[in-house]
This record gives C-alpha cells, structure tokens and sequence, in this order.
C-alpha cells in the first residue's frame, strides 16, 4: 500500500514522522513517501519538497501536484494547509477510496499566527483561521490526537474515527549511561530556543546560582538549540562553562543527550503552553535522568507519575529550583530513586514499542 505523509510544518526527517511513524509503515513493506513543504530539503528517494515560504495557495497546489505524481492510497497531514491539499488531489483525480487522516501535534490556530500583525488584523485573522481547520477536519477521514488537550476542539466531529498517539520515545534509539557517581562534575540539560519564552534565561539564573551556591562542584550547563550556527563554549564563572551546539542530527542526538545529569524546561507559562506536552519529556525520562520542567497542565494530565520522577515548578521561581538542584546533589538516594523511575516507567508505559501497532491497525 502506498502512504504519503503531507507535512506543512514539519521537517522531512521529523522524529515522530520520519522515526517512528514512517518507520513503522516501512516494518509492515508498505511504499512511504514524503511530502514537505519545507526550509531545508532532503534528498532522499521517495521524499518531494518545495520551498515553504510562498502563499498558502500555492502551498496547496503542489501538494495536490506531489500527491498525484505519488498516487498514494493513505495520506497523513499535519496542518490544515497540507490537508486541503490532499483533499484537493482527492477531488481532482476522483479518488473516492483515498484515505485523508490529520495527525495533531500543533495548535491552529496558534499564538505564533499572530505574532507579526496588528491587533485590528488578528481580530480579522482568528476567525478566518477557524474557519480553514474546520473545513479541513470536515474533509478528513479521521484524526490521529498527539495528547488530550489539542484533541478537545475537534470533538464536534464526534462521528470521525480517530485515535491517541503521544510522543513517546522509541527506547531502541536511546543510548542509556550510567548514573553519574561523581558529584564534583555535574552536567546540567537544556534543549529548545534561546528566548525567555523558552525558559532559556531562567535556566542560565539557576546554573548561575547553583554555581555560587556549590564552588566546589563543577558545573557544565549543555544548551541544544536551532539558534546556534556553531558550536561554541562560553565560562560563566570558575566553576561554570556553557557548551552551545546547533541541533543535531536525530540519531547523534539520541546518542548523546543522556551523558547529562538532569535536564531542565523552564519554558513560559501561558494558556497555550500549559496545555502543551512536550516532546523531550518522554526522550529525558527514557534516558533514566530527573526532569524538572514548568508546571503544564499538559503533563500533570499525560504523565500524573511525574512527581517520582522530577519536579515540576514556576519558572520564575529560581531559588526554589536551585533547593531542588541542590537536594539532587546532596541526597544522593533521591536523584538515584527518581533516575530509576523515569526509566522503569518509560520501559513499562511510556513508549513508542506500546503504542506502534495502534498506529499501523488505524491508518490501514
């Protein structure tokens, strides 16, 4: 059977599309192709892009022109724009049979729709915006919900089937280390843009207070970003050194981001951030290492376990993470205990091996 994945937003080689989903298609010998409108092209067989910046009109058009060149017999969307370009091919070659699933990770509307107008224009936006996702969850055949409550505004369309796939991490892609006994080094974690929306600065506070805090420990805070165009480390204070490196490709990154001891995402509280679950969580939890990440709605709700196993906290809060920092470093049982856990319960629960058939048995 031939599947397209139809991507708007996201990266040809993305790790749920690429890594997992597509991966999994693949084990059971069907035809997968990739469709991206996309910033960086692949080339790779089977995978179609085009440059992302122009109208979404035309965006449209050559999805529909991609997918008639493939003939696929599923397609899988991941934004509305992606959608209706499916759902034009599907009009235009009379494929009746043609299977249309959109698979929800984003909002959308979304609060980075509205960043760059005035507020006469997002007044306009917002409803036109609407609008578009409803036709486009009308065309579709079912929906494929990342987590709960992104799922919440396509209820009105109870009558479509549809199906959970949280971002589980794939366990056999992460490379796993050992604890680290030495408490005289410690590596701290960050992963995302360096924006005080991200939690960036107030990471860079609490390393910068553990350090003051603990001059005996050497402290080697490690920050992943796209931000960065290259490497480059930067010393805080004696016991202090930031390492920047640009993101890495999917596969060094899984082999990699375990050597830390915990991992940090002290991103904004806001509506639409509370009630997002984010991605790295299941990845930092796999690698048997605490979390301690702002207080999301969208965690208490897909991991309620989070508490054995890390914090969850104010972001403005910086002398209350560094006493959880510090309990870490002076109670050796308890970061061994959440360390523990974290894996235990990715190895149990939360993992893409769980999950993967559900995925396959819906979409065929």
């Amino acid at each position: 059977m031939k599947i397209a994945f139809a991507l708007a937003v996201h990266s040809p080689l993305d790790d749920r599309v690429w890594h997992m989903e597509a991966q999994a298609l693949l084990d059971c010998n069907h035809e997968v192709f990739i469709v991206s409108a996309t910033s960086k092209p692949v080339a790779r067989e089977n995978f179609f892009c085009f440059e992302r910046n122009m109208p979404h009109s035309q965006q449209i058009n050559n999805f529909s022109h991609y997918l008639s060149m493939i003939n696929p017999d599923i397609v899988i969307c991941d934004n509305p724009i992606s959608v209706l370009g499916a759902s034009r091919y599907k009009r235009k070659f009379k494929k009746r049979q043609l299977k249309i699933y959109y698979d929800i990770t984003e909002w959308y509307p979304s609060r980075t729709h509205f960043h760059h107008a005035s507020k006469i224009k997002n007044v306009l936006k917002f409803p036109m915006l609407c609008g578009i996702s409803f036709l486009a969850s009308f065309l579709v055949s079912g929906f494929i919900f990342g987590e709960y409550y992104k799922a919440m505004p396509y209820k009105l369309f109870f009558w479509k089937k549809h199906t959970y796939l949280t971002y589980y991490a794939d366990l056999e892609q992460i490379k796993i280390y050992p604890i680290n006994k030495n408490s005289q080094k410690v590596v701290l974690f960050f992963a995302g843009k360096l924006t005080e929306t991200s939690g960036f600065n107030s990471v860079l506070q609490v390393a910068g207070q553990c350090a003051k805090r603990f001059p005996n420990i050497d402290f080697l805070l490690r920050i992943i970003s796209t931000d960065m165009d290259c490497a480059e480390t930067q010393v805080y204070d004696k016991n202090l050194t930031a390492e920047f490196s640009p993101m890495l490709p999917f596969e060094v990154f899984c082999e990699e981001f375990g050597k830390a001891d915990i991992f940090f995402d002290l991103r904004k509280i806001n509506w639409e951030n509370s009630r997002c679950l984010p991605i790295k969580l299941f990845y930092y939890m796999a690698a048997g290492r605490p979390v301690i990440y702002s207080n999301l709605k969208a965690i208490r709700k897909g991991v309620p376990e989070i508490d054995e196993c890390g914090f969850l906290v104010s972001p403005k809060d910086i002398s209350s993470i560094v006493d959880i920092v510090s309990n870490y470093l002076s109670d050796r049982k308890l970061y061994i205990n959440h360390s523990q856990r974290a894996q235990q319960l990715c190895e149990e629960k939360y993992n893409w091996q769980n999950i993967k058939n559900i995925f396959v048995k819906f979409i065929i």
